[in-house]
């Protein structure tokens, strides 16, 4: 019966594989002759409320959602993969699920003890047994579509279950097993205990503490699995308080690694919020400079490989899977949805690019989000759902683009100076001088110039004090003002090949707003709350404004008609829809036959003017 199953799930990864090519735009095929920026072609999109994931798919059948910001379980796979006005969107996940170890409680301090668990953890089993084979086997806490990643160059992995080699480790490092107990004694001849916390609720994860159990037990470790209220652990890693192994899942919104510095750096095994498996390890520390503010992409890279061959070595943290994500849309009304390496199918460039199928311009999108969002202070916002709103309302100097490289969105030019370029700037010093676009414009009206941009990098930084985690990478901001109406210089301290990225997507705040209207000071990051607090202005200068809402139910955003780069009806008509071929043509393409007696499903599919996906294996 276990073959069967896996035929009929192969069938439908190759019936899914084939249907997520229709009616997208690759990343390559996204910028066309057009500014990418331009846009957006509907009037409106309604976030609808929908708890459920049983009530979103149910949603997506009958057409109430166009979209759902969140992924299907793949359960779901062979009744959306089947229906002719949903295409499935299929893409390797920026992030994995993985096991923070607390290397500053004993013996968990001692890196071979958390090795000989890497060892004899089964991450095969997980992928191929548990989570319906939509997952792999990955090692290094850099995700492999992450372009920094080297799992590759790692010389073992910890993929399948080698026990063997775990209890040779722990006995050359004399935990000794007790005659008695059978369970092993610490080094210093203590019995320990080791607890495993987690929060799963998720019926592909609900065997995964029993896999953490089976990898101590297959080490004689005395153990036990405990459930916990999710943010009571994460309250105690947070703060680095006690707790011996915890599971939760890591997500990365970008391409940079300069976070392995602060993730895992000594220096930051007592800061709130940084190292949360409180690793201490000098080797490592020695490449932090050179990750940090190293100039060239050569010398990052040298950096970030060895801190990763440093933490494969010592795991800190161990990696049980990476998934891949399967998000469904309809395509029926609709077109010109992005594939986005960093958002999906369902972001930013989606809602930028998105118009009528007869390239009419108007409609409204309508997409399920999977709660309320916590807040509209962006400085305090947690969830991703309060993120899938917020991006659509606020501006930066650059955006995310869909290959996750940046987009201007208010520059018009930057330029880049070390001492070397220019006597002015001191030495070991950066300085960028951005010229703003001149029709970006508040929702109140005022102008945006470059004097908001310069003070949001100081209100952030002067708000550090205070506790705002939005100075975290500003900590060498020496100065950021603006010269001219419509230029600002910001110039850090240090030169560093990461400095760009600390700055050049921070959302703009209006100073207006900020000093006159409401006198929001540097004390008040995180008290502001516009839209959910009555008495804070709602101002910004994104492709939407956010005109009604009602709580558990839905939040509507409609197109800004100051949008500095505002979508145009005859935009539609010249633009090349990059669309390969249609759901109904692909499953006539597809023969099947099941052979009553044997249960064996032939599947026989004929592949025709495939387009090259290989970008979308970094999504």
């Amino acid at each position: 019966m276990r073959g069967t199953n896996r035929i009929a799930t192969l069938f439908f990864v190759v019936l899914l594989l084939v249907i997520s090519f229709s009616g997208v735009q690759s990343v390559s095929g996204y910028f066309g002759e057009d500014f990418p920026a331009k846009g957006p072609y509907v009037d409106e999109i309604i976030f609808k409320v929908i708890s459920s994931q049983d009530q979103r798919v149910l949603a997506l059948q009958n057409g109430e959602i166009e979209m759902d910001t969140s992924f299907f379980d793949p359960s779901y796979l062979p009744t959306l993969a089947t229906d002719p006005d949903i295409s499935i969107h299929q893409v390797d996940r920026n992030g994995y699920g993985q096991l923070t170890i607390n290397c500053a409680k004993y013996p968990l301090n001692i890196s071979g003890f958390r090795r000989a668990f890497a060892f004899a953890f089964n991450k095969t089993k997980l992928a191929s047994e548990v989570m319906d084979g939509f997952v792999f086997e990955h090692d290094s806490v850099v995700p492999r579509p992450n372009s920094w990643c080297v799992e590759d160059e790692f010389d073992w992995n910890y993929y399948t279950a080698l026990p063997d080699v775990g209890n040779q480790i722990l006995d050359y490092l004399g935990f000794e097993i007790n005659a008695i107990t059978g369970y092993r004694l610490a080094p210093d001849d203590t019995p320990f205990e080791i607890v495993f916390e987690h929060s799963i609720v998720s019926a592909n994860l609900i065997a995964l503490p029993n896999i953490v159990l089976e990898a101590l037990e297959s080490l004689h470790i005395d153990c036990r699995k405990q459930y916990v209220q999710f943010t009571d652990y994460m309250d105690r890693v947070h703060h680095h308080e006690d707790y011996d192994i915890v599971f939760y899942e890591a997500d990365f919104n970008n391409n940079n690694v300069d976070w392995l510095a602060y993730e895992y750096g000594s220096a930051y095994a007592d800061v709130d919020f940084q190292n949360p498996s409180n690793f201490v390890n000098d080797t490592y520390d020695g490449w932090l400079d050179q990750l940090l503010y190293g100039s060239t992409y050569e010398e990052v890279y040298e950096a970030a490989a060895e801190m990763q061959k440093i933490l494969h070595y010592n795991v800190p943290r161990l990696v049980v899977y990476e998934n891949t994500y399967l998000q469904g849309y309809r395509n029926d009304q609709f077109t010109g949805h992005v594939e986005d390496l960093e958002r999906y199918i369902s972001g930013l460039w989606t809602m930028r690019k998105i118009h009528r199928l007869n390239d009419s311009f108007g409609g409204t999108v309508s997409i399920a989000i999977s709660e309320d969002p916590d807040s509209f202070n962006f400085f305090t916002a947690n969830s991703a759902d309060s993120a899938s709103i917020l991006e659509e309302l606020w501006p930066s100097l650059y955006k995310c683009g869909p290959d996750m490289n940046p987009i201007p969105d208010l520059v018009e030019n930057m330029r880049t100076e070390t001492h070397s370029d220019n006597s002015m700037v001191p030495i070991g010093h950066i300085r960028y001088t951005l010229d703003i676009i001149r029709n970006a414009t508040w929702s109140d009206g005022t102008a945006l110039t470059a004097e908001d941009v310069a003070f949001t990098y100081t209100y952030q930084f002067e708000s550090g004090y205070y506790g705002n985690p939005a100075a975290n990478d500003l900590m060498k901001l020496f100065s950021a003002y603006a010269p001219s109406t419509y230029k600002v210089v910001i110039e850090f301290s240090t030169e560093s090949y990461w400095h760009f990225s600390s700055f050049a997507y921070d959302y703009i705040i209006p100073s207006h707003i900020f000093n006159d209207v409401s006198g929001i000071g540097y004390d008040g990051w995180d008290t502001w709350n516009p839209v959910f607090d009555s008495a804070e202005p709602n101002v910004n200068c994104g492709p939407f404004n956010l005109t009604g809402y009602v709580e558990e139910e839905y939040y509507k955003i409609e197109r800004n008609p100051l949008f500095h780069y505002k979508g145009d009806p005859d935009d539609l008509t010249t633009t090349t829809n990059q669309t390969t071929v249609s759901n109904a043509l692909w499953l006539t393409a597809i023969s099947t036959a099941l052979v009553a007696g044997s249960g064996i499903l032939i599947v026989y599919c004929i592949y025709s003017k495939v387009q090259d996906r290989k970008n979308v294996e970094n999504a």
